[in-house]
């Protein structure tokens, strides 16, 4: 494991104190557990072991959402190098459901299979389609209230939308091409488009780590087969925010640095294939956001062009993020904007 960088933002964030995150009045923010079946029945083509698991997360929601007669929920879902952390960071106006909540609007995070609280199956024990298939079980249960709720009861939702942020967003487009069932895409940190020198070096040097069966795990019985993608935790944080970040949160990710699923990682490429074939039959409205100093992704202002059967395709830009925008400089704007497309496409009624 390389050692922490010793000057630049993220050592001045070292010196610079953090106020936690504190959930809103009037809001809940409660344990959830999901039973899934760890299979692929996407359009793309990639192998799973077929077992059940247990996949976990928390609703943040304000208490009159879930006490509604036709509750909204947003499934937001993580890319291959975070973890639900991006959208609930521990550091006050970073936290995008909590932001989210006070705008009057439900979401669900969780940490996908092979990372923070779920299930750590073996690292090629899932892929990419499998990833897509695990969501699309969480969105069904969602709906028909049929999860875990730690001290309370499931709610119901009537209306499902899917946030994805970086390869979580490629998992919310696989949903919605697969299997329907979302009523919208919010997408952020995105594009199968476009992508740079630096997302090629982070990529290939994970790849061929995990042909040699992954980094070693520094206890016995950990599950094999995982790998960072940011090869350094200097490439991590710099991979992911912007020059303009809150010392904060810098500060605040690097202990956030954490290994990926080879299984997914090495399937992304090929499910990025079939992504860019189908996203033109993607019919429900999507949101896409970006940051103007992302690293990995680049030259995407084509990218919205794509979604040739959507109804509606909206897009905002970061002007100051980098990758991680939920959590970057001027994150306020996706906060509001979010918000605001929520209100059209997902209101609770």
């Amino acid at each position: 494991m390389a050692a922490e960088p010793s000057s630049g933002p993220a050592a001045a964030a070292h010196r610079t104190p953090r106020e936690p995150a504190v959930t809103p009045p009037g809001v809940v923010d409660l344990a959830v557990e999901f039973t899934v079946d760890n299979v692929n029945r996407t359009r793309g083509q990639c192998s799973a072991d077929g077992e059940e698991y247990t996949v976990r997360g928390h609703l943040t929601a304000p208490e009159e959402v879930l006490a509604a007669d036709a509750p909204a929920v947003a499934l937001l879902v993580h890319g291959t190098n975070t973890g639900e952390w991006i959208w609930r960071l521990d550091v006050e106006g970073r936290n995008y459901v909590n932001e989210l909540a006070e705008r009057g609007h439900a979401s669900v995070t969780i940490d996908r299979l092979g990372y923070g609280s779920s299930d750590i199956p073996e690292g090629f024990a899932s892929c990419s389609g499998a990833h897509a298939d695990i969501a699309h079980q969480v969105v069904e249960q969602l709906r028909a209230g049929d999860y875990r709720v730690e001290g309370d009861d499931p709610v119901s939702f009537d209306t499902v939308v899917m946030g994805g942020h970086s390869s979580g967003a490629l998992v919310a487009e696989s949903v919605a091409v697969s299997f329907g069932g979302v009523d919208g895409l919010l997408l952020t940190g995105w594009a199968a488009v476009g992508i740079t020198d630096d997302t090629n070096r982070r990529f290939l040097t994970a790849y061929r780590t995990c042909l040699e069966g992954g980094e070693e795990h520094g206890s016995p019985g950990d599950p094999r087969g995982y790998v960072h993608f940011d090869p350094t935790l200097e490439d991590f944080t710099e991979g992911g925010l912007g020059p303009h970040a809150d010392p904060a949160v810098v500060a605040e990710i690097e202990g956030l640095w954490g290994r990926n699923p080879c299984g997914v990682m090495v399937s992304e490429p090929m499910a990025i294939l079939y992504d860019l074939d189908l996203i033109g039959e993607i019919d429900v409205p999507v949101h896409l956001v970006f940051g103007a100093h992302d690293v990995l992704r680049q030259g995407v202002e084509g990218y919205p062009g794509l979604f040739t059967s959507s109804p509606e395709v909206t897009e905002t830009t970061l002007t100051d993020a980098g990758h991680f925008v939920t959590i970057d400089a001027g994150a306020e704007l996706l906060y509001d904007t979010a918000a605001e497309w929520m209100d059209r496409h997902a209101p609770t009624t």
